[in-house]
């Protein structure tokens, strides 16, 4: 009997984010860019190459190629990828192509492809093993151009913004669940339980989409995603878009940013 299947349990957390997501391609369909990846795009050479990992309904690559920029959007969900298509024709954007693509194994895309790889809105947490959330970030190395960046963004484990309590709740509940996976391994049970670090959340975005998935990581697990000898650095939203050279709530903050540079 099998105690744990990573692959059974990604497979299974995949095909409920797919269909939360197709839930919330109306939302996503014509949401605007953020301050925070306004920001970020300023830092780059307009009419750059740029790839939008888990684009969706192409919220962000639609708003990325509005300021000039080549944007090729990609998603696993070919219902938000059609959504795309749709709403990219309708605004007669031509600097915008998008395909249906799996970041947890090898993309379509040719190594160094782009000069700029972008992340955004949490896809990262949406990848339910360790072993894929790292193909993930292997896989936007790989197709990013010498000297070019990864912009991944993240939830944070350790976010004081509900209280301390609330982040004690969520550790103890953590260490619930590894000692229950310690003892069906010892007892040879399967667990079907959540992992420590997951949860699955109801939509706010759409009314009557179904439920989602996230891993909260830690920042520890968030440097352990970057392969060795990658230059990286994590930065905060407010010091990126109030440009502070230090932040001292940056590791209690609701989101950060892991910024990679392939050289």
């Amino acid at each position: 009997m099998k105690v744990f299947s990573q692959e059974e349990y990604y497979r299974k957390i995949k095909e409920l984010n797919i269909k939360h997501y197709s839930g919330e391609i109306p939302y996503y369909s014509t949401a605007e860019l953020r301050e925070v990846e306004k920001f970020l795009l300023e830092e780059i050479k307009k009419g750059s190459t740029l790839l939008d990992v888990g684009c969706g309904s192409g919220r962000f690559s639609i708003g990325a190629a509005k300021l000039g920029f080549k944007v090729t959007g990609m998603d696993i969900t070919s219902n938000a990828i059609k959504a795309a298509r749709s709403r990219s024709k309708e605004l007669k954007i031509k600097n915008v192509i998008f395909e249906v693509d799996d970041i947890t194994s090898r993309l379509s895309f040719k190594t160094n492809s782009f000069d700029s790889v972008f992340c955004p809105r949490f896809v990262i947490n949406a990848i339910s093993t360790l072993p894929r959330r790292q193909m993930a970030v292997k896989e936007m190395l790989r197709v990013v151009k010498s000297n070019g960046r990864v912009y991944i963004e993240s939830f944070n484990r350790f976010y004081l913004g509900m209280g301390l309590y609330v982040l004690i709740r969520n550790l103890l509940t953590d260490l619930t669940r590894i000692v229950r996976i310690r003892l069906d391994e010892v007892f040879n049970k399967d667990y079907k339980n959540l992992l420590p670090g997951d949860m699955v959340y109801p939509s706010n975005k759409v009314k009557g989409a179904s439920e989602g998935y996230a891993h909260i990581p830690t920042i520890f697990e968030l440097i352990n995603l970057v392969p060795a000898g990658i230059k990286f650095r994590i930065v905060s939203i407010p010091e990126i878009v109030q440009k502070k050279t230090f932040d001292p709530l940056k590791f209690f903050r609701y989101s950060l940013w892991l910024i990679l540079e392939k050289i």
